[in-house]
């Protein structure tokens, strides 16, 4: 080849990579493209170099200093990308046979600034770029390293004479596509594919090559995260299942586009008025999904979809404890809908996962592998927190033996905060895992302590339920539970069920409160009264709306009703519940307006199988 200039790639002077270790993670880092003779780009010059005689290519090949950033780049990331933004000139036809974007490696160079003319086939990006980009705008390709691979040299755009390129950096390694930003983002695994402009679809079948396909005790599975504006619920497939996530704000708010407009459309209109569009992040763990390394796809109201990428899960994730051996510190942040038939081959924990919810993210959720596990972990707390005469007190081993806690749990940090402070000031000895618990919730927030070790609580909440309840008891039990939580961390819902509770049906109330104390599984101290105002909130919003009339009526009728609170379950069956069915109603309208969520359902994730 001759008479040919090879354009280098050189570091921008305030690169992010050379920051002090007291920095936090490096997130890219800037590669500017030099002045040369050739055709200007806003950041700089270009050449043009020929590889046989038909097909124009343009190439850059990084320097030593580069290969080396790029090299503890990749080591401290546990991955990298390469992000070009591209411009395309006016005049330029494309098709997907010349239009493609790959990396170069050591043996396709054959000197120093020239290439191989044997270079084997690899991976590439290609398609017709030029419908890239709504009118002519900039758009940006990313290409992932593999994980297994060695480092590029370089990298390489076919056609290249059709575009400018307007920036190159150094990036973290994702996959999917962002049409939030002004440049709209196609990611691809180091598998490459094929670019189709504005696609609400993507194949993740590469993207085992770019992050780890399985949890281990030094790396996790990566995340979705699918980003929704404001308008119709949206459905994902991915994987032989269906994802519904419903919007999270109250039906009637939303101030999105309309039905048939594009979400790339939607946002830039928005951009155009200077609206700012209420982007929604919906995180979805790859270990949540049964199969979760295939198509993805928008099924139902694309429009909605701003964007959805695949991304190294946060590394704080694979805390664990010193003390305790598979012991998991820092929660998955989820919405609840998605726990229910997580499979337990990819918990972090050995018999536990735990979750922070999305929504509400200062409520831990435990999921443990058996009731023996969660009883370990809450069974002294319950008649600590909620037993009537034994309320205040920390029953001894031998007790709790003989005795049943609850099928699922619930508690605040004042009630754990004051658990602990008791444990501490009266020297009781602690199981193991209740150990384990008081440093979750420290390493958490929900409880800290004073110089003198005193226990004082945080912000949130810890709910529970286990994989030994049926999973019809499942749902129940986290709609139950999850209402607590919202309950313990948000003081406008208290006030609105207090103020609910002081007006409903006194009968009615009262047959519930004594349905509370002749239960033995349940046997709560009805003397405490924030305990009676959650407690009736939650058997108000634990079912659906349309199961209620029919849940108590059954409830009166029971023998056990019968016997030990005849008058208060006749009543109930004279009035044909209405008093339960008031409450309810309100109740689910005040949330379903608020949060929408509703009676019986805490979650904005429905999931099925094809």
């Amino acid at each position: 080849m001759k008479n040919v200039r090879t354009a280098f790639l050189y570091l921008s002077l305030s690169v992010l990579f050379f920051c002090t270790v007291s920095c936090s993670r490096a997130s890219s880092f800037s590669l500017e493209i030099p002045e040369t003779e050739a055709t200007a780009v806003p950041s700089g010059k270009t050449t043009t170099l020929l590889a046989g005689k038909k097909l124009p290519l343009y190439f850059w090949r990084f320097t030593p200093s580069q290969k080396n950033a790029l090299a503890s780049y990749f080591e401290q990331e546990t991955g990298a990308a390469l992000e070009l933004t591209l411009g395309i000139k006016a005049g330029k036809a494309l098709d997907a046979r010349t239009s493609s974007i790959f990396f170069l490696y050591d043996d396709d160079f054959s000197g120093k600034n020239t290439l191989s003319r044997s270079r084997k086939s690899r991976p590439q990006v290609a398609a017709d770029f030029s419908a890239a980009s709504a009118d002519g705008k900039p758009f940006s390709v990313l290409l992932c390293m593999g994980k297994d691979m060695p480092l590029p040299a370089g990298f390489s755009i076919a056609s290249g004479e059709h575009f400018t390129v307007i920036s190159a950096r150094i990036t973290e390694p994702c996959v999917g596509f962002d049409y939030t930003r002004s440049a709209p983002l196609y990611a691809f695994a180091p598998t490459g594919g094929i670019l189709v402009p504005f696609s609400s679809s993507f194949d993740m079948s590469g993207v085992p090559t770019a992050f780890p396909p399985v949890h281990t005790a030094s790396a996790l599975m990566p995340t979705l995260t699918v980003t929704t504006v404001p308008g119709a619920d949206v459905c994902i497939a991915s994987g032989g299942e269906r994802l519904t996530i419903r919007q999270s704000y109250a039906a009637g708010s939303s101030s999105g586009g309309a039905s048939g407009e594009s979400a790339s459309s939607a946002v830039s209109a928005s951009q155009a008025s200077a609206a700012p569009v209420r982007f929604l992040p919906v995180s979805i763990p790859c270990a949540a999904l049964k199969s979760p390394f295939s198509e993805f796809s928008v099924v139902e109201n694309p429009q909605c979809v701003a964007s959805a990428l695949v991304h190294a899960s946060d590394r704080d994730l694979l805390a664990v404890s010193a003390n305790y051996p598979r012991a998991v510190l820092k929660p998955l942040l989820v919405d609840p809908g998605l726990i229910m038939e997580w499979r337990r081959a990819t918990w972090r924990g050995r018999d536990y996962e735990l979750f922070a919810w999305d929504r509400f993210p200062s409520v831990l959720i435990f999921d443990t592998a058996s009731y023996a596990v969660q009883d370990d972990f809450f069974r002294r707390l319950a008649f600590f927190a909620e037993k009537a005469g034994y309320r205040g007190r920390l029953m001894d081993d031998s007790f709790l033996q003989t005795q049943h806690g609850y099928n699922a749990h619930d508690y605040r940090a004042e009630t754990l905060a004051a658990f602990f402070e008791l444990a501490r000031t009266s020297q009781f000895p602690l199981n193991e895992r209740e150990l384990l618990l008081k440093e979750i919730l420290s390493v958490n927030g929900i409880i800290h302590f004073a110089q003198d070790g005193t226990v004082l609580p945080g912000e949130g909440a810890v709910i529970s339920l286990s994989q030994e309840s049926a999973m019809y008891l499942r749902w129940t039990f986290i709609a139950h539970e999850g209402w607590h939580g919202i309950f313990f961390t948000d003081s406008e819902f208290r006030n609105t069920v207090a103020s609910l509770y002081y007006t409903m049906d006194r009968q009615a109330l009262q047959a519930l409160q004594t349905y509370f104390s002749v239960t033995p599984t349940l046997n709560y101290d009805l003397s405490d009264d924030y305990l009676m105002k959650n407690e009736f909130m939650a058997y108000m919003l634990q079912r659906p709306l349309g199961q209620v009339r029919e849940y108590y009526i059954n409830l009166a009728s029971r023998s056990h009703a019968q016997t030990r609170m005849k008058a208060e379950a006749d009543y109930i069956l004279a009035t044909n519940a209405d008093g339960y069915v008031s409450a309810a109603t309100m109740l689910d309208e005040y949330v379903s307006g608020r949060w929408n969520l509703a009676a019986g359902r805490v979650w904005l994730i429905n999931r099925q199988s094809d």
